[in-house]
């Protein structure tokens, strides 16, 4: 009673507190942690969820009772949800809360209580030395000492099982299954009053692998099995034989495991084997046989389950052997095919030596072969008492080589198979073989073994043309083996010579290109430190070529020179260089001042034109060029070294404009600023800007003075006129082309008009000159004081023009210490008004004074809002409240706030700023009048904010994305939400420390515009201290539907086409139109992707009459992102005799009447007059409603004209 006593007066006073302070009321909703047993009620939390999932708030229980207490600050839809240890149970785990105030539990003061149902209790049936285990193990649960009940559960995929709502106590528990073995198949086990731990594992021992041996259908017993392994050793398989198998060898030197034999039906079992891999290989041998079973062997695993064989194995036939050698009685030949009819092949061992497995008796014919060895085929009789088969022996070897030509001479052609011939040594013409080579030039004989003479074939012409082919002929001996390697190749000659340089020649290329375009060749590297260099060209064909060295940056004597090759190298050759090679671009025609840097004296000028320029240079080393010119390059000068030269590129970055100011009246102070369009360039000053009076002036040599130190009566009249009539004063900037600039001159006591002058360079081949002027008038100043003097108070002064009455913007400065002030230069075609002001202070003009004020001071309050460590607070909001004064204010860098103009009351003050909690949160302040107060605030960090930029691929700034940071791990129900500003930053404050939280994008119809951002979700950890430069890339959905098609017709139609775009609601009025012109393609503007169905036709303005066609339409939903859609328009002309046929009706009756009419015109002229007085009288007023009607009436009748179109 005492505690719920206690409890009952903190809320009473927490609700006289808030209604005093106007906040809002929050509600206590509590309950129990009940349970039957003992548990530890401290290890049980229970949290206040949103429906939208976001943690609101947390606590954990009494450790002796269970009791928690969570206040609701808000109305709303809320679930209470206890989270225990993982493996507890509890009924309900979750509540649903509608907070209205009146209705539910926690208004009516009712408890919320969860029940403690048990813990669950989980573990594994392992295979052993696995982490998985089977499914389908029934495991057991039973209590010990009692008669309780046996729990049954079964163990699923991975061979984890549970058992739910398990008291604490002693256990047994026990897995059994038909098939397989267990290590120990049961376990105690003890529940205590917090257990979380799983049960230890139940291993499995081993699974039973069966199969079945069979011959022609009928099973075989007596076959035996071994089994091998890597992964898994021979003490952990059980119910196997160990007894090594009599007969049996393994190839490999492994060692199996252990066998067993295949029973009267033919089965093979394995009982008890671990999980692992395995290979069964079967071995059956009879008194001088060995018999093949198939498979020879066979891999399987062992997992999780018994294993069934898939495959039958057979007993086929028996196996012999026999050798391939490379002579009678010679060595062995590996890699033989050998193949016994239809049968498939077998290769041989190192030794020659092969296996034909399953083989019946019988006459064979044996065919052999081997890439360049032949054999010929052999025909054998095997039998079971055949122990080994006759040898084959190699009868052919291939005898291979390869005749390559380079480069056809040009008078023969190229390409085309080339033909060598073979005889034998000491043999005639008619032994003589010749094959023809392949497209790469090589070729192979089939030989015996024996020696031999090899020639390539060539024609006379293509001898007298120059081909030639070494060597002429080889001689080759073959023995017991392929011979290899028999080349013949083309003869080519070398070309060589020196270059003649200036100073070292270093690295240099020579080209060489054939005048009958027979040889192109890369140039050739030369790289030699002296001044002659030598040169080789290599593999040069017979024939006309130029020889041309390449240094582009070099003047030549003779850059090329011209040769024959014929039968012989040619050497002798010469290049000398004259002199080294200076190239410049330049922007704008200018004077070039240049001299070598070891003669800087000895200057030339060349006049450069605008573009490419070259000219040579006598020396090596280095030059400095200086261009002469109104025009300012990227630097004063240049530098040209001949050992690396490169091309220079003058390119004017600034040119030379001059400015002029018209003064009415001298002074000495007039300054110009210049602000340019381009940020990188600065502010620039000009100034105390001079005259050209003073100038000249300056520049005229002194007189000399009389004795008494003073100039003449004629020098001092000469003064007196120059310093009459107005005083021009100009300056000079380099400015870059179409820089825009913005110059304002200034002085104290003369104002310029126009005041600034905006001007944009346009600069051509020729220099700017005076692009800008000002004239220079005197102005006027407004001075005056604040009584008693105070400093800071701000003076604004208005103007209104003389001539249009417009107000101008107001002129503000502060006062001086001692309160004085003065404004000026302001011109003087205006009118001017000065007003005073300072916060916290009244300020009233002084009668019969222009610029004069008396101040009166109010109260003020100051406040300093500080950290732990003393640090000024920025963005604290500080409230103030009383009487009928308001004011919510943030405070500045310097963590200080001023509340002024304060009349004497009682003002209640409060901070707030999330992440802090302030000493003192709330306080009533007296002010007096005219009193000062000075407060000090510190505030405590209790959270963090993370900072950030989101924007799209291309780096710029998105507006109004909706973020959140939700935690994980333990702080996985706190949810802090941000939004970006118009320069993509945003700050997602109340960030708790030691927390993680997950950074994204809110969903919802906040950020429908965004389909996807990079990355998706970002992981932070808070750890005392704010988190910054976070990046957030975001992708827009694509909102819009492109449209566009081509229409398929003759060329000379396309002019009197239009393609009209309907949408299918309305079929009256196109949303676009557009006439194809000479294009027969089209694109209409973009259509939102909003689903909407369209209709497009075709227009044409071919007359019907003439021609005959049919108009497309087609209609598409813009469901998508782009249509494309193909209109075909085929008009074709009507025939002329049916023009002809059709007027000429019309035109006999037609001329008939017009005769008529001409022989009787007397007759009917008074009946014609007659019927227009007829016809007047109809058209009397009387008739308008006849008129209406009819009109109507042919509205009816009368084709619709078409609405217009308009035109997109």
């Amino acid at each position: 009673m005492g505690f719920l006593h206690e409890i009952t007066l903190f809320c009473l006073a927490i609700y006289t507190f808030c209604s005093v302070t106007k906040a809002d009321d929050f509600l206590g909703c509590g309950g129990f942690v009940k349970s039957d047993v003992e548990i530890n009620f401290s290890r049980i939390e229970i949290k206040l969820y949103t429906r939208a999932g976001a943690l609101k708030y947390q606590t954990d229980c009494a450790p002796n009772n269970g009791y928690f207490m969570i206040p609701i600050y808000d109305k709303g839809d809320f679930t209470l949800k206890v989270e225990p240890p993982q493996g507890w149970s509890f009924e309900p785990t979750s509540v649903d809360l509608h907070i209205d105030g009146e209705t539910d539990k926690c208004s009516r003061g009712e408890d919320i209580n969860f029940k403690f149902t048990g813990f669950m209790l989980s573990g594994k049936v392992l295979s052993k030395g696995q982490s998985e285990g089977p499914a389908g193990v029934s495991v057991s649960l039973q209590r010990k000492g009692g008669d309780a009940a046996v729990v049954q559960s079964q163990t699923s995929a991975g061979g984890g099982y549970t058992f739910k709502q398990v008291l604490p106590g002693e256990y047994t528990l026990e897995a059994t299954h038909p098939k397989w073995t267990f290590v120990k198949a049961s376990i105690p086990i003890t529940i205590a009053r917090d257990s979380s731990l799983p049960a230890p594992p139940i291993i499995i021992s081993g699974y039973d692998v069966t199969g079945h041996v069979m011959s022609e259908g009928e099973p075989i017993k007596d076959v035996h099995f071994l089994l091998f392994s890597d992964t898994v050793s021979k003490e952990d398989v059980t119910q196997c034989d160990t007894t090594p198998v009599k007969g049996y060898t393994n190839a490999q030197g492994k060692t199996p495991l252990c066998s067993v034999t295949s029973t009267e039906e033919g089965k093979i079992s394995f009982p008890s084997l671990p999980s692992g891999q395995y290979t069964m290989v079967p071995f059956y041998q009879g008194q001088h046989i060995t018999f093949d079973v198939m498979p020879t062997s066979m891999d399987f695993s062992v997992a999780h389950d018994s294993v069934t064989l898939p495959t039958t194995f057979k007993v086929e036939g028996f196996s012999v052997s026999g050798q391939v050698l490379d002579s009678e009685g010679g060595k062995g030949i590996p890699g033989v095919k050998v193949k016994v009819q239809d049968r498939s092949e077998v290769t041989s061992k190192v030794d020659g030596t092969y296996q034909l497995v399953k083989i019946t008796s019988g006459t064979y014919v044996l065919t052999a072969s081997k890439d360049n060895i032949f054999f010929e085929p052999e025909t054998m009789k095997i039998n079971p008492n055949t122990p080994r088969l006759p040898d084959i022996i190699a009868s052919r070897f291939s005898l291979c080589g390869r005749l390559v030509i380079d480069k056809m001479p040009p008078t023969l052609p190229s390409g085309g198979k080339r033909r060598v011939s073979l005889v034998p040594e000491g043999g005639s013409a008619k032994d003589t073989v010749s094959i023809a080579t392949d497209s790469e030039g090589a070729f192979c004989f089939k030989v015996k073994p024996g020696s031999y003479v090899m020639q390539p074939t060539l024609s006379s012409e293509e001898m007298a043309a120059g081909l030639k082919i070494i060597p002429s002929e080889q001689k080759v001996q073959v023995k017991n083996a392929p011979v290899f390697g028999i080349n013949f190749s083309q003869f080519k000659a070398d070309v060589r010579g020196v270059i003649k340089c200036i100073d070292v020649c270093g690295t240099l290329q020579i080209t060489l290109h054939s005048e009958a375009g027979m040889e192109e060749r890369s140039p050739a590297q030369i790289s030699q430190q002296t001044k002659q260099a030598s040169f080789k060209l290599k593999d040069v064909l017979p024939g006309k070529y130029k020889v041309s060295v390449i240094q582009n940056h070099w003047c030549w004597e003779t850059p090329s020179l011209d040769i024959q090759v014929t039968d012989s190298d040619v050497t002798s050759l010469e290049f000398t260089q004259t002199g080294y090679l200076l190239q410049c671009h330049v922007s704008h025609p200018i004077a070039m001042l240049y001299h070598h840097t070891k003669s800087p004296k000895q200057s030339k000028e060349i006049d450069l034109a605008k573009g490419l320029n070259q000219f040579c240079l006598e020396r090596s080393g280095s030059y400095q060029l200086t261009p002469l010119s109104c025009h300012k390059f990227d630097q004063e000068s240049y530098n040209f070294d001949t050992s690396s030269p490169a091309m220079l590129a003058l390119t004017a970055t600034k040119h030379l404009m001059t400015g002029a100011i018209v003064a009415k009246q001298p002074s000495s102070d007039i300054t110009v600023s210049i602000r340019s369009s381009i940020e990188a360039e600065p502010l620039v000053h000009l100034g105390p800007l001079k005259s050209q009076k003073e100038l000249e002036e300056e520049a005229k040599p002194k007189a000399k003075p009389t004795k008494k130190g003073k100039a003449t009566a004629a020098e001092e009249e000469t003064k007196v006129v120059e310093d009459t009539g107005p005083s021009v004063y100009e300056f000079t900037y380099w400015a870059r082309n179409g820089e825009r600039l913005e110059i304002t001159p200034s002085s104290k006591v003369i104002l310029f008009y126009p005041a600034k002058a905006q001007v944009t360079i346009q600069a051509g081949d020729d220099c700017l000159g005076k692009v800008v002027e000002f004239e220079g008038r005197a102005g006027v100043f407004i001075s005056g004081q604040v009584k008693p003097g105070l400093g800071g108070v701000k003076i604004s002064v208005t103007s209104r023009s003389l001539e249009d009455k417009e107000v101008r913007p107001a002129i503000n400065i502060d006062t001086a210490k001692d309160g004085r002030y003065r404004i000026g230069p302001l011109p003087d075609t205006a009118e001017y008004d000065v007003q005073a002001s300072l916060e916290g202070y009244v300020l009233t003009k002084v009668e019969g004074t222009v610029g004069d004020f008396k101040a009166s001071k109010l109260g003020e309050i100051t406040i300093q809002v500080v950290d732990e460590e003393d640090v000024p607070l920025q963005g604290v909001l500080l409230s103030l409240s009383g009487g009928t004064f308001r004011s919510n204010n943030l405070t500045q860098a310097s963590g200080s706030l001023v509340f002024t103009g304060l009349g004497p009351d009682q003002y209640f003050l409060r901070a707030l700023m999330k992440e802090y909690k302030f000493e003192p949160g709330s306080q009533m302040i007296s002010v007096e009048e005219g009193s000062v107060i000075k407060l000090k605030i510190k505030g405590s960090r209790v959270a963090f904010s993370c900072f950030g930029v989101v924007a799209s691929l291309n780096g710029e700034p998105e507006q109004d994305i909706a973020l959140e940071a939700q935690g994980v791990g333990d702080c996985g129900q706190v949810v802090e939400e941000g939004i970006s500003d118009q320069e993509g930053k945003f700050r997602i404050r109340g960030l708790q420390p030691e927390c993680s939280y997950e950074l994204r994008l809110k969903s919802g119809e906040a950020n429908g515009h965004i389909e996807r951002a990079a990355p998706k979700t970002q992981i932070i950890k808070v750890q005392g201290k704010d988190i910054a430069d976070l990046h957030i890339i975001v992708f827009r959905r694509l909102n819009q539907f492109e449209i566009g098609g081509n229409v398929i017709t003759p060329s000379e139609h396309l002019a009197t086409l239009k393609v009209l775009l309907y949408s299918e609601d309305n079929l009256v009025s196109p949303v676009h139109t557009l006439s194809l012109g000479s294009s027969c393609f089209f694109q209409f503007p973009s259509l939102p992707n909003d689903g909407a169905r369209y209709v497009m036709r075709l227009e044409s303005s071919l007359l019907k009459s003439s021609w005959e066609y049919t108009l497309p339409e087609a209609s598409f939903s813009t469901e998508g992102y782009f249509k494309h859609i193909t209109l075909q328009f085929n008009p074709e002309r009507r025939s002329v005799d049916q023009e002809v046929s059709s007027g000429s009706h019309l035109a006999l009756p037609l001329i008939a009447a017009l005769i008529a009419i001409g022989l009787n015109h007397a007759k009917l002229l008074p009946i014609l007059q007659q019927l227009g007085q007829n016809l007047k009288g109809l058209r009397s007023p009387g008739s308008a409603e006849g008129r209406d009607m009819g009109g109507a009436g042919d509205q009816d009748t009368r084709p619709k004209k078409k609405p217009k179109t308009r035109k997109t």
